[in-house]
């Protein structure tokens, strides 16, 4: 407040109780004016005060809500990553046991060529022993044809000889 001097001591009282009457009237009036803006501002900041409450339980709720899903979702990850991990070493070890029946296949593969050839090796030395023996066979036929006629000559020769 300003510091005023006493109208009534330089004999203008009438002329500042009327300028005090009027002045005070829209003093009075800026006070209520302010009063009610104070209150409307106080009832504003009451609003924006529940409504920031609001949002803060709805940003509590959503961001409890998105943790869940993030929880959720890392679930999801790691049984996927442990499924693929499983997966990979049911692979692996398929592959390892393909690998080994395959080897044992060719191994298996190399055995049965070498009986193959040996199995070969074994016929055609019988088609030369057979061979061979076809030839002492007919070699030895051909001897007792020959031993069969000098036979028959021979008792020819004996039956020739009885009757002289």
């Amino acid at each position: 407040m300003q510091k005023e001097l006493n109208p009534e001591l330089f004999g203008e009282r009438r002329q500042a109780r009327t300028e005090t009457a009027s002045s005070a009237a829209p003093e009075a009036a800026s006070f209520l004016n302010l009063d009610r803006q104070v209150m409307d501002i106080r009832q504003q900041m009451s609003l924006i005060g529940e409504e920031m409450k609001r949002l803060s339980s709805q940003l509590q709720e959503f961001m409890k809500a998105s943790h869940l899903k993030m929880e959720r979702l890392q679930q999801q990850v790691m049984r996927l990553e442990q499924n693929h991990n499983g997966l990979v070493q049911e692979s692996g070890h398929k592959l390892t046991q393909m690998g080994l029946r395959l080897s044992e296949r060719k191994s298996l593969d190399q055995k049965i060529q070498e009986m193959v050839d040996r199995h070969t090796n074994v016929i055609k030395s019988f088609e030369v022993r057979m061979n061979h023996l076809q030839k002492l066979l007919s070699e030895k036929d051909a001897q007792v044809v020959g031993a069969q006629a000098a036979l028959n000559e021979a008792k020819m020769e004996i039956a020739r000889l009885k009757r002289l």
